[in-house]
């Protein structure tokens, strides 16, 4: 920077500063949603005292030196760049910390070896990829250093504090006291490089800058983020949708780059000042005013964290409003165990947020790490499917406008009960109102569980709790039911079972069905808890039908209550000799039987009915229609066979035929006899002979197989017992033969 630049820049801040002693912030009508429980403060790394020790036990129990910066890796342990100790320590997720880098010696050295025997000085950022390889922003050695499974190199800067290099090598740039960085998900390296009043980035291995002309000024909203101004940006942080935000420092301000490269003012408004100020939280973000912004960062939900160093104070910024999270505003230490809002800071220089969104401070002149930890409720265990108790979270407008909560956002097994005393959705709290919003826990899973609820709207900053619980498996029932508790031999019947609980989940698996000890058959549960078993395999009698639920890992067993299946059959038995009856044309035939339950009692009406009768005859049963029960029951069939006219069926040679042959021959005998008097004797002979055949046909006389008898016929008759059940009908035939002549 030339002597001329310098007075300017100078002359700048002198008549701003005296700007800034009549300057005072607008007074805002302003909502702020609050949640109770809230997050509470606690320290997490650091004992107070200035120092370096601690290696490998607890870090509560280790201490500091101006603890700069913060970054997590996605195993959940965090990363500090422990400034003045010229080291960057991990604090594990066990709670123990360690030295990754840098050995405790301010210096430049060990490249191509072990980062934890290299020198650094004063590192100031940290930062961590998805591969979990280590960035570091060291800052007086103006470089940039990389630690990839244990091993440290330069990635940008040469060492000389000056600005080159862009559109080549990072490693042959120069680079001005870089103090933040931070890494996209497609591996880009983002760096604010602070003297230098520029943001650069590292994509392969080739530096660019981003945003800032080199101008110590504050300039350039709206358009190119290259040809803005920026004053000492000291924090750097990537959104999950690729914005990038910069904590420009001595502007007072935080400054946004979108991806179409436009650089805007997201918050922090008033006369640029030196000091700054604090105001605006519960009102537009863009309106308030910052002290000092050092860091920023944001958490995977979107929300974003400003480190007000001057105000001492953490704030948050989410549907366009900002609000306090952690810190009163006084200098000093104090608060943990209690509320985030209540803690007492001392320079909070930037921080840092887990997956769940608690976030961890930096908070530097305390020479300790702080955690704003977000509100737990803890449900017990709880069975699989069934909602616990409720928990109650209290919404409360602690500003001086309406507010209205539109949204209420569940992850995991959690929900609403609709029991407490919150509108349904959106909320509206008028400036000090409050209300209650019940929440209940359904597993559907056995073990742990994790999830949250975000409260949010427009205007509003979004306010969650972490919500966890245990579940156990569910104990289930099964029942059983028949689509027939009666019903045929050879009839299908369909059993279903049915498992419960059915809440929220479904239990999985199969049921078992079984016949006494015997296994039927097994099926798999439908989506409503049912399995159905349809058989027709059952003989008759009486069974004992039980369903048995597999279970799951989230169901256990359990057994039906046997139901009893009644199949009925019935069975034929003729009585009267089984050789069969022979009647004349005309007689009746009388066959006897008995009719029998088998197994159990048949308790449907059997109808009696016969086919296969010789011709005109008719059957009659006494009674016709039997209702068994338990007992065996006698009937009897009575044919009546038809009284023949003409019996002579097969073409006999003598009979009606020969009648009408000896009728046909008289004209012709008659003549013949006139001309044939010498044959009279014969003729009247074989007259004689036609007249006796005839009346032999007429009188049906004559043997079984006899020249000029009637041939026997027999007949299979089928006696068939008919039952009905609804649609289905049970049928069964016995046969007897009956012999006509």
């Amino acid at each position: 920077m030339s002597a001329l630049t310098g007075l300017k820049v100078r002359s700048k801040r002198l008549i701003t500063m005296a700007l800034s002693l009549v300057f005072v912030p607008l007074l805002y009508s302003q909502g702020i949603l609050t949640v109770t429980p809230g997050r509470s403060i606690s320290t997490t790394a650091g004992t107070g005292v200035l120092g370096y020790t601690g290696d490998n036990g607890n870090a509560t129990a280790a201490t500091l030196a101006s603890p700069k910066s913060l970054a997590y890796d996605k195993a959940g342990n965090l990363f500090l760049a422990d400034a003045r100790n010229h080291v960057v320590r991990e604090v594990l997720k066990s709670g123990v910390v360690i030295t990754v880098a840098g050995s405790g010696v301010a210096g430049f050295s060990g490249d191509g070896g072990q980062a934890t025997s290299a020198f650094l000085d004063t590192p100031i950022g940290v930062a961590v990829d998805g591969n979990g390889n280590l960035y570091i922003a060291d800052s007086h050695n103006h470089r940039i250093r990389a630690v990839v499974n244990g091993t440290i190199t330069t990635i940008a800067g040469t060492g000389v504090p000056n600005f080159s290099g862009d559109g080549g090598p990072a490693t042959a740039a120069t680079l001005a006291l870089p103090s933040a960085v931070a890494v996209d998900v497609s591996g880009n390296l983002y760096i604010a490089d602070t003297n230098n009043q520029r943001i650069r980035k590292i994509s392969g291995t080739i530096i660019t800058t981003i945003a800032g002309n080199g101008e110590e000024s504050y300039a350039g909203d709206g358009g190119a983020a290259t040809a803005a101004s920026l004053d000492l940006p000291t924090g750097i942080a990537v959104d999950p949708a690729g914005k990038i935000y910069i904590a420009d420092r001595h502007n007072q301000r935080v400054r946004m780059i979108a991806s179409d490269g436009t650089i805007s003012t997201v918050v922090g408004a008033g006369i640029v000042t030196f000091a700054g100020s604090f105001s605006g939280d519960g009102s537009a973000a863009a309106s308030a005013t910052l002290a000092k912004p050092s860091g920023v960062w944001v958490d995977a939900a979107g929300s974003l964290y400003i480190a007000d160093t001057n105000n001492q104070r953490v704030r948050q910024v989410g549907g366009g409003s900002i609000t306090t999270v952690s810190g009163t505003g006084e200098q000093g230490f104090g608060g943990d165990g209690s509320a985030s809002t209540s803690a007492v800071l001392n320079a909070p220089n930037s921080g840092a947020a887990d997956v769940l969104g608690n976030i961890t401070i930096a908070d530097t002149l305390n020479q300790r790490i702080r955690s704003g930890n977000l509100p737990i409720l803890s449900f017990p265990v709880q069975t699989i499917g069934v909602a616990s108790t409720p928990q109650t979270v209290t919404l409360s407008n602690a500003g001086s406008a309406p507010i209205i909560v539109s949204s209420i956002a569940f992850t995991g097994p959690f929900l609403a009960s609709n029991t407490g005393t919150c509108s349904a959705s959106p909320i509206t709290l008028a400036a000090g109102a409050s209300c209650t919003e019940n929440v209940v826990f359904q597993p559907t899973a056995q073990g742990m569980t994790n999830g949250s609820v975000v409260f949010s709207g427009n205007g509003v900053v979004p306010q969650s709790v972490l919500l966890t619980g245990a579940s156990s498996q569910s104990t289930t029932t099964i029942s059983l039911t028949s689509s027939l508790t009666s019903t045929f031999a050879g009839q299908p019947v369909t059993f279903t079972a049915t498992v419960r609980p059915i809440v929220a989940v479904t239990p999985t698996g199969a049921v078992s069905f079984y016949d006494g000890t015997l296994l039927i058959g097994s099926v798999q549960i439908l989506s409503n808890g049912t399995a159905a078993l349809t058989t027709s395999t059952l003989n008759s009698g009486t069974h004992s039908i039980k369903a048995v639920y597999a279970g799951d890992s989230n169901f256990s067993t359990s057994t039906s209550s046997a139901i009893l299946q009644s199949i009925a059959d019935f069975s034929f038995a003729e009585t009267t000799p089984t050789a069969g009856q022979t009647v004349a044309p005309g007689q009746a035939a009388t066959f006897a039987f008995t009719i029998s339950p088998v197994a159990i009692a048949f308790n449907f009406p059997i109808t009696l009915s016969a086919t296969g009768l010789p011709p005109g005859a008719t059957a009659t049963f006494t009674p016709p229609t039997i209702t068994l029960g338990t007992t065996a029951t006698s009937f009897t069939m009575k044919i009546q066979t038809a009284a023949s006219t003409a019996l002579l069926h097969h073409g006999e040679l003598f009979g009606a035929g020969t009648i009408s042959l000896g009728l046909l021959l008289l004209p012709f005998t008659r003549r013949m006899r006139r001309s044939m008097r010498g044959l009279r004797p014969l003729l009247l002979g074989f007259g004689a002979i036609l007249s006796f055949a005839a009346m032999a046909g007429i009188s049906g006389c004559g043997s079984n197989s006899g020249y000029f008898g009637h041939p026997q016929q027999a007949y299979t008759i089928n006696v068939i017992g008919t039952a009905a059940n609804g649609n289905v009908t049970l049928v069964h035939t016995i046969t007897v033969m009956l012999t006509v002549q």
